[in-house]
């Protein structure tokens, strides 16, 4: 599968999930939502199979701590959304490890911006997350140093440019639902929620298959 047959496939799933659960199909969502982070999977692994090297085979582990967390965030609340947070905590560690090899000079500026938007969502949604306070404290921690080191990374500008942008949507989705779940209900949730999470993943991968190019 080509960039170009990826793509297409990779967001006409991407764009039924997100009508299904617009319209809440859930039937449709629990085909749909699996298939966004298994399409990556294939994609990359095709991409990668005759020269799979060690940070290749780290995202791959990535991606499955993605598909993973969709899975156990689709099944509902409780220890579900415990179980999709637990997932997407790995995937976190492992693009943070990933992401910090080869690192640049960084941006103090970026940093803080990060980090300021972490914050903000933490003291918005605290007094509501109760037992989930620490798991909540360790993924928000964890998914602003993601972001960080995609902030810094020693590459070429393409991949960098793809890579961070990707990191950025993945803080928002993430930002986005734990306002709607703590806070209050965001309208057109759904579509906010996974348009920044599919281009999110979508760019990482992208980007971290472009690493290499001169």
């Amino acid at each position: 599968m080509n960039s170009r047959n990826f793509s297409i496939v990779y967001f006409l799933i991407s764009i039924i999930e997100i009508w299904c659960g617009t319209i809440g199909y859930r039937e449709g969502i629990l085909i749909s939502k699996p298939l966004i982070m298994l399409t990556i999977i294939v994609f990359y692994y095709f991409q990668t199979r005759n020269k799979v090297g060690k940070f290749d085979k780290i995202m791959l582990i990535a991606f499955f701590f993605s598909l993973l967390g969709d899975i156990f965030l689709m099944l509902g609340d409780g220890n579900y959304f415990v179980m999709g947070l637990g997932s997407f905590l790995m995937t976190h560690f492992c693009y943070i490890y990933v992401f910090s090899q080869g690192k640049d000079k960084g941006n103090y500026l970026t940093r803080i911006a990060i980090i300021a938007l972490s914050a903000c969502v933490f003291f918005l949604i605290r007094n509501q997350i109760g037992s989930l306070l620490f798991p909540v404290v360790l993924y928000v921690l964890a998914i602003s140093v993601m972001a960080i080191c995609a902030s810094e990374r020693k590459t070429n500008p393409e991949s960098y440019r793809f890579v961070f942008i990707g990191a950025i949507l993945f803080v928002l989705s993430d930002s986005l639902i734990a306002i709607d779940k703590f806070a209050f209900k965001i309208p057109a949730s759904t579509f906010l929620i996974m348009g920044t999470y599919v281009l999110a993943q979508y760019l990482i991968a992208i980007g971290f298959l472009k690493r290499n190019k001169a």
